[in-house]
C-alpha cells in the first residue's frame, strides 16, 4: 500500500467503534496508513459507507458494519464479523459514545439510563467480547476512549457522561489487571474538547439557546482558555495517541490514561 507514514501496525487488524466519524474515522486513518487493516462499525449507515469509501480510496483494507454499540445483544455479533473478515483481532478502539446535554440538578431517569448504555455499558460488553478473543490469541491492545470530563469532573453539560467515562476509566484498570497475564494491554485516552459535531448539540443548548451567543462561540471561547495553543484538540491528535498505544511502542503500558487535552487539567 502506497503512502504508508511507517509500517509500526503493519499486519495488524484494527476495530474501531463509532468509526465512521470525529476520533473514529481519524484513528482509521491513522492506523490504516500505519499499514492496519481496518475494520469499522457505526450506527449510522450512510456514514459509514463514506467513510468506507474513503479508507479504501486512500489504500487502506477496509471493512465494517453497523451496530448500535447500546445493544449489548449485538456486540458478540460484531465481534465475530471481525474474525470472520480478518481471521483475527489485535487491536480494539472502544470509541462509540454521545452526549446529550442536560445539566444537575435537572437529569432525568431516561436520559442517564441513555447515556450509560451507550457510554458504559455497551463499552464494557464489547470489551469483554473483545478481550474473549484476544485470550485465545494471547495478545492484544484494547484502548478505551474516556474522557477530559471523566478524569476531571467538575462542571459539566452532562453529569451522566461524565459518570460513564470516569467508570470507563475504573473499568481500565480492572481489565488490564485481569488480561495482563495473557499478554493483552489495556489502556484509555481522555480527550479534551475535540474539535468535531460531537459538541454541535452542546453549541446549540448550552451556548446559543441558553447563553444567546452565536454560533460556534462558545467552543471557540473555550478553545481561548486551552493553554496549549489556545486551540481545540483535532480529531488527529486522539487518533495518533491511540495509534501509539496501538503499536509496540508502547508494549509495557498498561491500565493507564492519557489526556489529550492541550493542558486543561492545568486551568
Amino acid at each position: 500500500m502506497g503512502n504508508l507514514m511507517n509500517e509500526r501496525l503493519k499486519g495488524k487488524i484494527v476495530a474501531i467503534t463509532g468509526g465512521a466519524r470525529g476520533n473514529g474515522l481519524a484513528t482509521a486513518i491513522r492506523v490504516g496508513k500505519e499499514g492496519a487493516s481496518v475494520f469499522i462499525g457505526d450506527i449510522d449507515e450512510d456514514a459509514l459507507s463514506e467513510a468506507l469509501k474513503q479508507l479504501t480510496g486512500l489504500g487502506i483494507t477496509a471493512s465494517g458494519r453497523v451496530v448500535d454499540v447500546s445493544n449489548i445483544s449485538t456486540a458478540p455479533q460484531f465481534m465475530s464479523a471481525i474474525v470472520k473478515e480478518f481471521g483475527r483481532l489485535d487491536v480494539f478502539v472502544n470509541n462509540a459514545g454521545a452526549s446529550r446535554p442536560q445539566t444537575f440538578p435537572y437529569v432525568t431517569e431516561d436520559m442517564w439510563d441513555w447515556t450509560m448504555d451507550l457510554n458504559l455499558k455497551g463499552a464494557f460488553f464489547l470489551l469483554q467480547e473483545a478481550a474473549k478473543i484476544m485470550i485465545n490469541q494471547k495478545s492484544g491492545s484494547i484502548v478505551n476512549i474516556s474522557s477530559y470530563a471523566g478524569v476531571i469532573g467538575g462542571l459539566t453539560s452532562s453529569p451522566p457522561y461524565a459518570a460513564a467515562k470516569a467508570a470507563l476509566v475504573n473499568v481500565t484498570v480492572m481489565a488490564a489487571a485481569y488480561l495482563a497475564e495473557h499478554g493483552i494491554r489495556v489502556n484509555a485516552v481522555a480527550p479534551g474538547i475535540v474539535n468535531t459535531g460531537f459538541h454541535d448539540v452542546v453549541d446549540k443548548v448550552v451556548g446559543q439557546d441558553q447563553l444567546g451567543l452565536k454560533r460556534g462561540e462558545l467552543m471557540k471561547n473555550k478553545a481561548k482558555s486551552i493553554p496549549l495553543f489556545h486551540r481545540m484538540t483535532e480529531p488527529e491528535d486522539v487518533a495518533s495517541t491511540v495509534a501509539f498505544l496501538a503499536s509496540s511502542d508502547s508494549s509495557h503500558i498498561t491500565s493507564e490514561t492519557i489526556m489529550v487535552t492541550g493542558g486543561m487539567k492545568t486551568l
